[in-house]
């Protein structure tokens, strides 16, 4: 269970900062538009770039953090203790910190925004995208009444925020796993990305930078749509008060 708290307390900080920056980006580009047609024209294309700059800025936030929860979860950590103290999120700051420096918190930036820039562009307007498909197809029409309402709104959201997990990440698993093996890295075998590609592949061949694929996408569907459960109904009801 190593690791597991720190990525828990962090994961709702970096989703709300990612949302909340992808919403007041949106809003900025809206407001250039010079009319509703162009509003509405353009909508698509705003909301892959309001995304994807919510994507570029959280990788900054999010790579300390990916980090110090690599490091707790792998490599030389597999016990309680190391180096007479027993391991925490803190002192693995502290240890990174001391060896590396400040860039040390920043090994595996550059795979981590190949990962998430682009696909967080994707993310969002694959997710409008298919809740509007469903929202307007005869299935949903026909069941929808303002008693269940509600639950037909939990639904869509549900799957659309799943299937919006899913194709973004089936483009970035490699950057992912990459990321992964550049962050467990302590002594810095790998000088860059292509270093580490090169170097896996050579030794494993090239499922090597596919590895855990299946247990992602298994974990991108949960867990986006209770991402996008949490973020529509949160929405709702701060526009309520």
């Amino acid at each position: 269970m190593g690791g597991m708290l720190f990525p828990l307390m962090s994961t709702g900080a970096i989703n709300s900062i990612l949302f909340g920056i992808y919403g007041n980006h949106l809003r900025q580009l809206r407001r250039v538009c010079h009319s509703d047609y162009q509003r509405e024209q353009l909508e698509y294309k705003n909301m892959f770039l309001a995304g994807s700059v919510a994507g570029f800025v959280q990788s900054f936030i999010a790579c300390p953090m990916e980090l110090i929860k690599v490091r707790l979860q792998t490599h030389c950590y597999y016990n309680d203790y190391i180096y007479g103290q027993r391991r925490t999120a803190y002192g693995t700051f502290k240890r990174i910190l001391k060896k590396d420096g400040i860039s040390g918190l920043y090994r595996g930036l550059v795979p981590m925004m190949c990962r998430d820039v682009l696909p967080y562009g994707i993310y969002m307007l694959v997710y409008r995208q298919a809740a509007n498909y469903m929202e307007n197809s005869e299935f949903v029409r026909k069941r929808r009444t303002d008693s269940n309402a509600t639950n037909m709104n939990l639904i869509i959201t549900t799957f659309a925020g799943a299937w919006a997990g899913v194709l973004s990440w089936v483009c970035v698993i490699p950057f992912d796993v990459v990321k992964t093996i550049m962050q467990a890295d302590e002594n810095h075998k790998f000088r860059g990305i292509m270093h580490c590609v090169l170097v896996n592949y050579r030794a494993y061949g090239w499922r090597s930078i596919f590895r855990g694929s299946w247990m992602l996408l298994a974990r991108a569907i949960p867990f986006n749509a209770a991402t996008f459960l949490g973020y529509e109904y949160s929405l709702e009801l701060c526009h309520s008060y």
